[in-house]
């Protein structure tokens, strides 16, 4: 149970947050990923306005270090600076505190979202693996429990009335800010603000996420990444919130949730069967389906990421270990993943989304087989044109990915018998075509697709294509290719910044001996064109080709 921890240089991670801060309205969810850990000494706060139920920051940090957490995660490929190459570490992700003898913990959603191996260190330096019970994303709440603790007993907090708070009164905010664990500051309520909407940062889809939070507590007391999930207390010792946000280069504006919001949850999470109505199954069932469901699509994307490494180990003669390794990590995820997206349909059958994205986990790992039975279990279930077509789609291109053509061409010629209006489906007819090197087929297909619709701009660029380096017609491959650069001006009032389209029409200016034609051409695929290999190879050639008509 006890993991090996690799320290590193803590700067590493805080360049993602370093990026954020261009994002001048946004706010920050606290959280990091922080290999570089060390306990920091105490900070001792006197007070000579102490009542006898008061206690001062050095009495706080004192009694109630054993009840507070740090909450790690574990990763299989992280590369190490240090060590110049990818080790297995556990990186720490926020902070948590104790709330029942069994291990229970109470921290923010945004800890623990995402991670399929969650990782409990205590006080005494100990780590234990733990379990989700229950989390709101809306909320940001999240209770999870400690497993295999065998048999130790836990130090719980007290929980204070946050309804009693009144903006000067003293707090302090213990957490793991930056992976300094067990730092304590100091500091006064600057105000408590009800209904309060604020806008997170999703760290996925890099998108808005908008929250509305029942009370907040300002606070003077300095948090940083790392704090978040973490104990506000009061001066008696209670925790009355939960570190959860701060406004990034804006000064010391600081937030906690108001801790009975998180009692709410927290009885609401823990109800016994025989207290629960319909109503409360209903809204719990919902809450763990959103949960379950959101965490599988970004364990599926992760996955997608790295399903390289097995897609890399089939194609190499001799396996070095890590790939073999990110491999065989691979295909556990995969389980995990899918177990997901099933327990999602467990509570929501009828859920054509869940099918959506199981598929895509399919088409993405490289399971047509799976693909195909999932397929025929919705055919059953769902009796609808629009779905059905997409999830034909979804299909077709799987089987295309793996070579088997005349499968996937079933399926599209299967979407267009039902709807002759989707076009995309006739490209990829026609792509299909082409990378058979069917290409009187193809070229077939790609006029057919133009005839329905003119403005097919990646048509006209296939053909020209097709004509320029197949058929070896300069003419037609120009005559296409023109037109789909004149039809893009057209609508966009742009040139293209299709790097084929331009490579071949810059290619063909050469062979016309139209120099200044060609060199007009290089410059906008200079301009257009990324920095990957096939488009650097273009410019190259073209440039070269463009540098001859001068000898």
């Amino acid at each position: 149970m006890i993991l090996n921890i690799i320290k590193e240089n803590k700067f590493f991670d805080l360049r993602y947050f370093l990026n954020l801060l261009k994002l001048l309205t946004s706010v920050f969810i606290i959280f990091i990923s922080c290999e570089n850990v060390s306990a920091q000494d105490k900070t001792v706060s006197p007070d000579n306005y102490l009542s006898d139920d008061d206690f001062n920051a050095e009495q706080i940090i004192d009694n109630n270090k054993e009840s507070l957490i740090s909450i790690w995660k574990s990763q299989t490929d992280y590369y190490s600076y240090g060590e110049d190459k990818y080790i297995d570490t556990s990186l720490l992700n926020g902070s948590g505190f104790i709330l029942n003898e069994e291990g229970l913990i109470g921290t923010n959603n945004h800890v623990i979202e995402g991670i399929d191996s969650l990782i409990i260190k205590t006080s005494n330096g100990n780590f234990f693996y733990a379990e989700v019970v229950m989390s709101d994303a809306e909320k940001d709440f999240a209770l999870i429990r400690i497993v295999n603790s065998n048999g130790i007993t836990f130090k719980p907090v007290k929980l204070g009335n946050s309804d009693d708070l009144k903006a000067g009164q003293e707090v302090f905010a213990i957490g793991s800010p930056l992976g300094f664990e067990y730092t304590i500051s100091s500091g006064i309520v600057a105000a408590v603000r009800e209904n309060e909407k604020v806008n997170f940062g999703d760290p996925y889809s890099y998108t808005g996420n908008e929250k509305l939070f029942e009370k907040v507590i300002q606070i003077t007391a300095a948090i940083s990444p790392g704090n978040s999930g973490g104990a506000l207390f009061n001066r008696k010792g209670e925790v009355i919130g939960i570190t959860t946000y701060t406004y990034l280069g804006y000064g010391n504006l600081n937030f906690a949730i108001a801790i009975n919001s998180f009692k709410k949850f927290m009885d609401f999470a823990l109800l016994n069967e025989s207290e629960i109505t319909d109503d409360m199954l209903i809204k719990k069932e919902e809450n763990i389906f959103n949960t379950t469901f959101k965490n599988a699509v970004n364990q599926k994307w992760e996955l997608a990421a790295d399903w390289y490494y097995t897609k890399l180990k089939d194609s190499l003669d001799s396996k070095d270990e890590f790939t073999l390794r990110q491999d065989s990590i691979n295909k556990v995820r995969f389980v995990k993943v899918e177990e997901l997206f099933n327990n999602c349909l467990t509570l929501q059958p009828d859920s054509f989304f869940v099918y959506e994205e199981l598929l895509d986990l399919y088409v993405n790992t490289d399971n047509p087989e799976k693909t195909e039975v999932l397929y025929e279990t919705i055919l059953k279930r769902f009796d609808s044109d629009s779905l059905l077509n997409l999830i034909s789609s979804k299909l077709a291109a799987a089987y295309s990915s793996t070579g088997n053509y005349e499968k996937a061409l079933k399926f599209y010629y299967k979407m267009l018998d039902e709807d002759s209006r989707l076009y995309y489906v006739n490209f990829q007819i026609a792509a299909i075509y082409e990378e058979k090197k069917d290409y009187k087929n193809a070229v077939a297909e790609y006029k057919n697709l133009l005839v329905k619709d003119p403005t097919y701009i990646q048509a006209y660029t296939r053909l020209g294509k097709i004509y320029y380096e197949q058929i070896k017609d300069i003419n037609k491959a120009k005559y296409y290719l023109e037109k789909g650069y004149n039809k893009e001006l057209e609508q966009t009032g742009y040139t293209t910044y299709d790097t084929d389209m331009l490579y071949y029409l810059g290619m063909i200016a050469v062979k016309e001996e139209k120099k200044l034609e060609a060199i007009l051409y290089f410059m906008d695929l200079k301009s257009n064109a990324g920095y990957y290999e096939d488009a650097v190879k273009k410019k190259t050639k073209l440039l070269k080709e463009i540098k001859k008509l001068d000898e």
